[in-house]
């Protein structure tokens, strides 16, 4: 490894960008640097390091180690990194984690899922990256490859919540530069020489020839992810103005987005999905959503389905709710308490509580020798909601009520012997309600998966 004491401009860019970060920190912030042991991670610690060493202990440093591993040498890198911080005197953590090498994402995407999963556990106030401009311009090529519209090719934040990366507009050749000025040592891992790995044929193999041809290319691809950031943003605050007009208590009024063009109504469905915590589909699937969306009639109900794990898209009265399918829950014995507690499994699907009151309708406390139990809809159910109407159907019941056709399979049932005593926050059967000085209940359904829809 080449050495050199003398003083050059990338130590001057690297300590710079390192210094400006700093400037922003709060006093008595908690910050670490997600250290790899490698080039990158090495460099900003050592310039975090003499950063930290002016700052008065302003804040504190320290360094987290994620051990994937991987590699045969992942014990021999923790040492090294080990060693490394206690030269400069900064606190390591160091946390050992198993990737899924059987991931559908592949490994490498799995294994950076892990040290990020790793970092966010991290009790600290910031975590500081070592990412680069060239890492930058590595990024947009892959994302364009991809056919990632502009929040992809956005690439990397220089700040994400507590996540900072302050050299991301430094070039590779500084943090070189700066690595050759203090004789900093650092270890390789072999696995960024395996070709399988997109990124790594990216940089061995297509990056080398790109420079060769385009020399400014690092700057030129970094100051396009800089446009294509823009672009995001605008297209956020486009989404923000036509769910303004669009999205009612969380759901799309169809008649309303579908006057939007086909882009914007694009733009506003990813938004919106994003919003949910839903990664939207792939383009083709997206494109057939809002086929599916433009042509359905307010009398329609429709389902979308994503992944296994994803949200659900139904329709319903010409609104799009993003809902999760309701659990289905265990029956259970209502012997008078106030409340009680649905569970499927160990997952709880919602709570029923019985407020007292003195409504003529409202539903009688269990007598003795009844057996009053709570379930979910079977076949051929209905209520005797007076004596002139008979038995109503829980279908009819349910579209009264304005209950979602999706969540009505799950809704709590009062049953009384074999008798539907109440359907749980809409209705009671006559032949229950309270009587003389009897205490009177009113019983409140509150699902914790899924709130029901408005009309």
């Amino acid at each position: 490894m080449a050495r050199s004491k003398s003083r050059n401009a990338g130590g001057d860019l690297v300590a710079t960008a390192v210094a400006l970060a700093a400037s922003q920190w709060v006093s008595g912030a908690r910050v670490c640097v997600a250290f790899s042991g490698g080039s990158d991670s090495t460099v900003l610690l050592h310039a975090l390091a003499a950063e930290h060493a002016k700052s008065r202990d302003a804040w504190s440093l320290s360094a987290h180690h994620v051990h994937h591993g991987l590699s045969v040498n992942a014990d021999v890198w923790v040492a090294h990194c080990e060693a490394y911080c206690a030269s400069l005197s900064v606190p390591l953590t160091i946390e050992r984690i198993s990737v899924n090498q059987n991931a559908g994402t592949g490994i490498e995407a799995a294994a950076r899922d892990a040290r990020m999963a790793s970092l966010d556990r991290a009790q600290v106030d910031v975590v500081v990256l070592a990412h680069h401009a060239r890492d930058q311009a590595e990024t947009l090529l892959l994302q364009l490859l991809r056919g990632s519209g502009p929040p992809g090719m956005a690439a990397m934040p220089i700040t994400a919540c507590r996540y900072v990366r302050p050299l991301l507009s430094v070039p590779k050749a500084a943090l070189l530069h700066y690595a050759q000025q203090f004789e900093l040592r650092w270890i390789e891992d072999e696995s960024n020489a395996n070709n399988r790995f997109s990124r790594n044929r990216l940089r061995n193999v297509v990056w080398p020839a790109l420079i060769d041809s385009f020399p400014a290319a690092e700057a030129t691809l970094f100051r396009a992810a800089q446009h294509q950031a823009d672009a995001a943003q605008l297209l956020d605050d486009l989404a923000v103005i036509d769910a303004a007009a669009c999205v009612i208590d969380g759901a799309i009024r169809l008649a309303t987005f579908n006057a939007l063009s086909d882009a914007r109504r694009a733009n506003l469905l990813r938004f919106w999905l994003y919003g949910h915590n839903v990664k939207p589909p792939a383009a083709d699937t997206l494109r057939e959503w809002l086929k599916q969306l433009g042509s359905v009639t307010d009398i329609q109900a429709i389902e979308l389905r994503g992944g296994a794990h994803e949200g659900v898209i139904r329709v319903y009265h010409g609104l799009a709710h993003l809902t999760h399918d309701s659990p289905r829950w265990e029956p259970c014995i209502w012997t008078g308490e106030a409340s009680l507690t649905l569970k499927c499994g160990g997952i709880i699907a919602g709570e029923l509580n019985f407020m007292s009151s003195s409504q003529p309708t409202a539903l009688r406390a269990p007598r003795t020798g009844e057996t009053w139990t709570v379930r979910m809809r079977q076949e051929g159910d209905g209520v005797a909601l007076s004596e002139r109407s008979g038995h109503v159907a829980l279908k009819n019941i349910f579209q009264q009520a304005n209950v979602a056709p999706w969540v009505r399979g799950t809704w709590p049932l009062l049953v009384c012997n074999d008798e539907i005593a109440a359907v749980a926050s809409i209705a009671t059967a006559k032949a229950f309600y309270v009587s003389g000085n009897e205490p009177g209940w009113v019983c409140k359904w509150k699902p914790a998966w899924l709130r029901p829809p408005h009309s």
